[in-house]
């Protein structure tokens, strides 16, 4: 990761390629803590049903690098990746740029060489000093909830993580924010930020009545409202037969998924305060349906993650929590190192090597089993 004012040899890359950010389908930036990806994924399942082709790019990929980026729907093909990769290797010849400079300006070449009718551009991080924040003419930029996360990167306080954020906004360009859980915190500070490009700014609240949506929470309905006032802006031909179609076949891995019927497991990547909040919601509505069934919680969590904060909402819905090795992040942790920074009292917790060994070893004959804490955990052998 290197933020920097002075992108120079990553703006010296989109030169030598012909600025193919500049020359993208009509573009909806989005950035943001939480939501991101499941509101990106409400936008092309409704583009899709209106007739629309979509590219889109996002991050980090679950299984496979080419989940990164989607021409007209469908995950980039490996040989067309490595033409790609052939083409950006040869056209750097060695110059310093980062792993996701080096992504984005293939996600940025490829896109601008197929035609579409939208892209669908996701931040990595933050969003001012963003590499996918070279992009001049979007037609929307999105901000979803703002959270604490990253913060060694992007500001120790909520409202200089959301001026991070607000760095996508553009000239005279709309801005849709998503209902924001500290939204006297943020506000003010994406208000000053549009006044400043002179944007119209959208504050989005939940709609009520929405019909069924194909991702699960309930958190999902302002995702949900955020996608629908940002096509209501930019694509407000969009017939309801379609909106309500593509709200219904909107999937996206690793949200609130579930992955087996027997036994039942479930997956979510939530990984920071904010997150477990919206996890724990979940749980408490599983409770309501079925008092009687317990809850076997299983966690990864980053080193640099709150473990405390994460798992305070989660405890009173859980019947165990069974700690797992996260090896394969920045900030590796194993799991007896999780369990002894939890240390709770008088519950039942243990540590395990792999998320498949944690539900071998645990078969409880009516449990809910949900394994959340990182996106790193989806590549493991589940089930």
């Amino acid at each position: 990761m290197d933020f920097r004012i002075d992108a120079g040899p990553y703006r010296e890359l989109l030169e030598k390629l012909g600025n193919p950010q500049n020359k993208l389908p009509p573009t909806i930036h989005l950035a943001g803590t939480n939501g991101k990806g499941s509101t990106q994924a409400f936008i092309k399942s409704i583009c899709e049903s209106s007739g629309l082709k979509v590219h889109s790019y996002t991050s980090p990929h679950l299984i496979k690098f080419n989940e990164r980026i989607t021409l007209d729907g469908q995950h980039i093909n490996d040989d067309t990746l490595l033409h790609y990769l052939d083409l950006i290797e040869i056209t750097n010849a060695g110059a310093p740029i980062t792993f996701f400079e080096y992504t984005t300006a293939i996600a940025f070449k490829a896109m601008a060489d197929h035609p579409a009718d939208v892209c669908l551009l996701e931040t990595g991080l933050g969003g001012q000093l963003d590499c996918t924040n070279v992009i001049e003419n979007p037609i929307a930029t999105i901000i979803t909830s703002i959270g604490h996360d990253h913060m060694d990167w992007l500001g120790s306080d909520i409202a200089t993580i959301a001026f991070e954020k607000a760095g996508i906004m553009k000239h005279k360009v709309p801005c849709i924010v998503a209902p924001q859980k500290y939204d006297d915190k943020v506000r003010s500070v994406f208000i000053t930020s549009a006044e400043k490009l002179n944007c119209d700014i959208h504050f989005v609240e939940r709609m009520p009545n929405l019909p069924i949506l194909g991702l699960i929470g309930d958190h999902q309905k302002d995702n949900a409202s955020t996608a629908l006032k940002a096509l209501s802006i930019t694509h407000p031909e969009f017939k309801n037969e379609a909106i309500e179609t593509g709200l219904k076949k909107t999937a996206w891995p690793a949200r609130m998924e579930k992955l087996s019927d027997v036994p039942e497991i479930w997956f979510d990547c939530g990984h920071n305060a904010e997150g477990a909040l919206v996890i724990a919601e979940q749980l408490k509505q599983w409770k309501i349906d079925k008092p009687e069934r317990h809850v076997h919680l299983i966690i990864g969590l980053a080193s640099d993650k709150d473990a405390h904060k994460f798992v305070l909402p989660l405890w009173e819905y859980c019947s165990h929590i069974t700690c797992v090795d996260l090896l394969n992040a920045r900030n590796a942790q194993t799991g007896v190192d999780l369990m002894k920074r939890l240390n709770p009292n008088n519950f039942s917790i243990n540590s395990c090597d792999t998320v498949f060994n944690a539900i071998k070893n645990h078969p409880a004959k009516h449990a809910l089993t949900l394994v959340t804490g990182s996106l790193y955990l989806y590549e493991q052998q589940i089930v």
